[in-house]
């Protein structure tokens, strides 16, 4: 089959498979059908040339990713998730009986370094989390609004759950008497997180106001509709400003602050494994090269020798 009828046929069936097969989220399928369709579109000048995916090889899948690198300028984050979405659908056509073998077999990974997570510091939550409690907020916004964005701020730094957790979470995923949530994480699998008593005090005071919808949805936009993540990440940027903190952040960040908080203030890495929704534990001890980071600071602050006259 030509790469042309494969932009419409093949992509159509995979794109089936990872909803349906694999269960991923929709957000996820999306991505996928994205990095796909920049593959093909590579692609598209030799359609007229009836080019078929069977004559694809490892030369040509190299110089999709050279062009990827060289000229779009592409990270190795970057390349290397083009590289798991092609090596999904081209296992999937072999799976199928459409390509007899995958030309993905022996095209390595992008060499990458890992970079330590970026955090806020305590101080820095701590202003963030007040950011809603101006008086012009005061004025100028909502009561529901405003209880709304601290509940959501909250709940970020109590549970460390990711932006699509968030947007997930129904009224009834919550137990305040308990102080418990549960979150539905990657590929559906649920875990119960914990909140604090500030948190709690939030979400409790934000439900008081919360509208009467017919949507289940914890978190509601001004439509009465569930929150989108583009939505929490506008939120979050806005109270960012307004907080004045100078450093580069996001609703993921607040995730990694919690993580490593958690462990500088004596959490064992396997209660943080579980919190987090972790399915390896190796991807949770990269917080302990943050927290190390933290130990050695306070160590020469703290430490008097060099200090001695």
């Amino acid at each position: 089959m030509t790469l042309a009828a494969a932009r419409g046929f093949y992509k159509s069936d995979f794109i089936n498979y990872l909803a349906v097969e694999r269960n991923l989220s929709p957000r996820t399928v999306t991505e996928y059908e994205r990095d796909l369709d920049c593959f093909l579109e590579f692609f598209k000048p030799y359609f007229a040339e009836e080019l078929s995916l069977e004559t694809l090889d490892q030369r040509t899948i190299r110089e999709f990713l050279t062009h990827l690198k060289r000229d779009k300028g592409y990270s190795a984050t970057a390349l290397n998730r083009k590289i798991a979405v092609l090596r999904a659908y081209f296992l999937f056509l072999e799976r199928e009986g459409y390509v007899e073998r995958s030309p993905m077999i022996g095209i390595k990974s992008a060499k990458m370094g890992r970079p330590l997570p970026k955090v806020l510091s305590e101080t820095e939550v701590k202003t963030l989390l007040g950011a809603s409690n101006t008086e012009n907020e005061r004025n100028s916004r909502s009561r529901e609004t405003i209880l709304r964005d601290r509940a959501i701020l909250e709940v970020f730094y109590a549970t460390g759950m990711r932006i699509s957790e968030l947007v997930g979470l129904d009224v009834g995923s919550m137990n305040l008497e308990k102080g418990l949530v549960l979150v539905t994480g990657k590929g559906n699998k649920q875990r119960m997180v914990l909140l604090n008593e500030s948190a709690i005090r939030s979400v409790a005071e934000y439900l008081g106001v919360r509208p009467r919808a017919e949507d289940r949805a914890l978190f509601l936009n001004r439509f009465g509709r569930r929150f989108t993540v583009r939505g929490v990440e506008y939120l979050f940027s806005g109270y960012l400003r307004k907080s004045g903190i100078q450093k580069s952040a996001c609703p993921h960040t607040m995730r990694h602050s919690f993580a490593t908080h958690m462990l500088e203030h004596g959490s064992d890495l396997m209660t943080l494994k579980e919190l987090l929704g972790h399915q390896s534990l190796s991807t949770t001890q990269i917080y302990t090269n943050i927290s190390f980071q933290h130990m050695r600071e306070t160590y020469r602050k703290s430490h008097p020798r060099d200090h001695f006259k």
